[in-house]
């Protein structure tokens, strides 16, 4: 199969790494080089093609609708099957043509990747909020769950479980992921924001007050967040006299 035939709407790209030519290519050929070498050739590969296609879609050269937009993104994980910002790409497009299970698979693979591989956790959040977004909160437990398991530290993945874990109305679980992000961090008043929120839906008000009103201490005047669970809060417990 030729590149230019090449479409991701309707082969995933398993196959297409495997029947189209560049992309089987550019697979074998960058498979002897080490790690550091594959890693930057589809680092260049992907951000000089996304550049290339916000150019011309800027000056009305191509549109969604006229040609392929994805074909960086793809050549960058045929060079590099882990390189990060590849992997998010073709998991969320794989999702978003219908085969979530294909998108699942390269989600997933971020959550194996070393925990110092560069913005590692904020890709990983990214692929989370691509499937809360779909509403998709058992997938992207899944997802936050092994990244938590490979690096138990980072809060983002424990923040992404609270949430998820309320979504699907575990407001007990999802109160002791939000206190692991808080001891993380303490100062953080997203964390405790967030921590003071789950407590309100386990419906542990008292201590809830106390979290949200030290979030509200420490927001920053652009941050209202806090003041909403904080003044939501209120009305619950007014109405439960």
């Amino acid at each position: 199969m030729k590149s230019e035939d090449m479409n991701i709407k309707n082969t995933p790209f398993s196959r297409l790494v495997v029947e189209d030519e560049d992309l089987s290519l550019a697979r074998s050929e960058y498979a002897s080089l080490s790690d550091r070498e594959r890693w930057s050739a589809a680092d260049y590969q992907y951000h000089s093609s996304i550049a290339s296609d916000m150019f011309n879609q800027a000056i009305g050269m191509i549109n969604d609708e006229e040609v392929e937009l994805y074909y960086g993104e793809l050549l960058a994980l045929a060079i590099d099957p882990k390189y990060a910002p590849a992997l998010l790409s073709v998991g969320t497009i794989e999702y978003y043509y219908g085969r979530p299970e294909e998108g699942m698979k390269y989600l997933c693979e971020l959550a194996a990747l070393p925990p110092d591989t560069e913005d590692i956790a904020e890709i990983i959040d990214k692929a989370g909020d691509f499937l809360t977004g779909n509403q998709d909160y058992e997938g992207a437990l899944i997802l936050y769950e092994a990244a938590s398991n490979k690096n138990p530290d980072e809060p983002i993945y424990h923040d992404g479980l609270s949430y998820c874990r309320g979504k699907l109305g575990q407001y007990q679980l999802a109160v002791d992921e939000a206190r692991i992000t808080v001891d993380l961090e303490p100062d953080n008043h997203i964390y405790l924001s967030n921590l003071g929120w789950s407590l309100v839906e386990a419906e542990e008000y008292d201590e809830a007050q106390s979290v949200l009103e030290r979030a509200v201490e420490l927001s920053p005047s652009d941050y209202d967040m806090a003041q909403a669970n904080l003044d939501e809060l209120l009305k619950r417990k007014k109405k439960k006299r």
